[in-house]
Formats: structure tokens, C-alpha cells, sequence
């Protein structure tokens, strides 16, 4: 193994998935009465990460669902949400779309507004998945503000979802014990370097620390948040690595939707302000509970 390979942590379980498996299937999930916002920043597609995550959670039974996009979301897909539902024997949920640009605080209160009206001002579950990935280049021959746009989504469109509804969460947690979970979505490029994709990673790093700390400001309201990397994906974000990086992606879709599903449809406590990675092993990272706690893994430390 690779360095590189080891420093992401990709063999933490000593069992790794790149598609579903039985133990994480969403039908043997229960959501029901559960709200859940979804934050994405790039188009979708019908088949991308973001859309089969969608389809995962909602067939976990969760009643209703905001999908937050840059470019909105498409009729189409809201349709094919209601049927995967009602195909997997649930009800028919809400499913609410919202246009914003989720590093502008007026727009994400104008989304919240909508969120907080429609949901009438319940809301369990979040996952924070803001994504932005400027072109593969080094430093001075990349493109000033395509590079800062980086960090803009990836950590202050984070940052103001984050502000904007937790609140709601532990208003929910308050008053109907909800889930009160938010799963910001990061990246194991964030655990090592390679040339050319410095603002991508360096703008997934802090999300980890950011997790942390939430977890310890937040945790006595009830707040359960932890990242996670949802694998090496071929997604529309990736299209502007090198076709050799991105060809060497062996993930599919749905080891990322089951996985956030799977964490979404039950409170791990001891898993707050961590680092979990969707390829790995779920039933044996849940085994490996008592090691973890005992010597505070998959949190980010500086080894001396």
C-alpha cells in the first residue's frame, strides 16, 4: 500500500466496500416522521452522488426532505424521490427544492425561511455537503478566484448552513427528541497532499476540526455531528481531475448514499465530532467502538 493510501486511513477496517452490502441496506432502515435537509453546491445529475444519496435516504421512510442545489432541482428528480419511496413500501414524503448559493448568508436565510415554513420548524437530520473543486493546477498557474471559490463553498457555505439550522435542530431535539444529526461531508483527500489540488484538500481539512468542535460547543443540546468521506467517486465535481486520477476512482454512488443513510437512521454517540470514511466496513467499525474511545481515534492530531 502506498503511502498516500495509508495516511487517508482507507484500511482502518481490514474489510473495505466500493458498492452497498446487506448490512447498510436503507430498507432495513426506519425514518419515518424524520425531516432531513440536504446541501449540495454543483449541478446534478441523475446518477451522481447526490442523487442516489437522495434516493438511499428516502427510502429509509423519511417523511420529508429539502434538496438544496446551486442550480435547483429538477422536477424529474423530485419525482423519481416520491417513487423510489412508495417503491420500497413508504409513504409518499414532502420533497421540498430550494435554489441558494450557500456562501451567501441572505440567500441560505432566504432557504431557511422556506425550509422553516414548509417543515413548520422541525428539522432531524442534515447533511452538509457543500462541494467545489477549482481545475487541477498548482498554485501560480491557477485562477485566483477560482481557487478562493473553493474555500467559499467548501467551508463558508458550510459554516452558514450550519448557523442557519442548527438552531431548528435543537429546537426539534427539544421538543420531539428528533435525531438532531449533521453529517458534514468531507473528503480523504483532506488526510494527504498532491500537487495540483492544494485549495480542494487544504478547504476539507478544517471541516474535520470544525466537526470537532461543534460536537464539543454543542453536544449537551442534544447535537450528534460527524464527517465523513464519502469515497473515490466519479462524480460531475470530479471532471476536472486528470482523467488517469480520476479513472483510478473505484467507488460507486450508492457506498456513499447507503453508508450517510445508514449513520443518518440512528444515533452512534460515541462517533461525535469523528471522521468516518463510507468505504469502510460499517458492522466492524462498530465493533472497534471501545478502541476507538480508549485512544480518541479518527479525530485530527499532529503526531510528534
Amino acid at each position: 500500500m502506498s503511502d498516500r493510501a495509508a495516511l487517508s486511513g482507507c484500511n482502518f477496517t481490514a474489510t473495505q466496500h466500493s458498492t452497498t452490502y446487506d448490512y447498510i441496506s436503507p430498507i432495513k432502515l426506519d425514518l419515518a416522521g424524520k425531516n432531513k435537509s440536504e446541501v449540495n453546491i454543483y449541478k446534478k445529475e441523475s446518477y451522481n452522488l447526490i442523487s442516489i444519496k437522495e434516493m438511499n435516504l428516502i427510502r429509509t421512510g423519511v417523511s420529508q426532505i429539502a434538496l438544496v442545489d446551486l442550480h435547483g432541482v429538477s422536477d424529474d428528480l423530485v419525482e423519481k424521490l416520491k417513487l423510489a419511496a412508495t417503491q420500497a413500501g413508504r409513504s409518499e414524503p414532502v420533497v421540498l427544492s430550494c435554489t441558494v448559493d450557500i456562501s451567501n448568508e441572505a440567500s441560505v436565510q432566504a432557504m431557511y425561511e422556506t425550509i422553516s415554513e414548509n417543515f413548520d420548524g422541525r428539522l432531524d437530520i442534515v447533511v452538509n455537503n457543500a462541494a467545489h473543486m477549482k481545475p487541477y493546477k498548482p498554485l501560480l498557474d491557477s485562477d485566483p478566484s477560482a481557487y478562493w471559490r473553493t474555500w467559499e463553498v467548501n467551508i463558508h457555505g458550510l459554516l452558514n448552513i450550519a448557523r442557519a439550522f442548527l438552531p431548528m435542530q435543537f429546537s426539534t431535539r427539544a421538543s420531539s427528541n428528533g435525531l438532531c444529526t449533521m453529517i458534514n461531508v468531507s473528503s480523504s483527500g483532506a488526510l494527504s497532499a498532491r500537487p495540483g489540488s492544494a485549495s480542494y484538500r487544504s478547504s476539507k481539512l478544517p471541516i474535520l476540526r470544525l466537526t470537532e468542535s461543534l460536537q464539543m460547543e454543542y453536544g449537551d443540546q442534544g447535537l450528534l455531528t460527524f464527517c465523513v468521506n464519502p469515497g473515490a467517486i466519479k462524480t460531475k465535481i470530479t471532471e476536472t481531475l486528470p482523467e488517469k486520477v480520476r479513472d483510478s476512482f473505484p467507488d460507486s454512488p450508492e457506498i456513499a448514499g447507503d453508508t450517510i443513510a445508514w449513520l443518518a437512521a440512528r444515533r452512534v454517540e460515541w462517533l461525535g465530532g469523528r471522521y468516518a470514511s463510507c468505504p469502510w466496513d460499517m458492522e466492524e467499525l462498530m465493533k472497534r467502538k471501545d478502541g476507538i474511545i480508549e485512544k480518541d481515534l479518527l479525530k485530527m492530531r499532529m503526531a510528534f
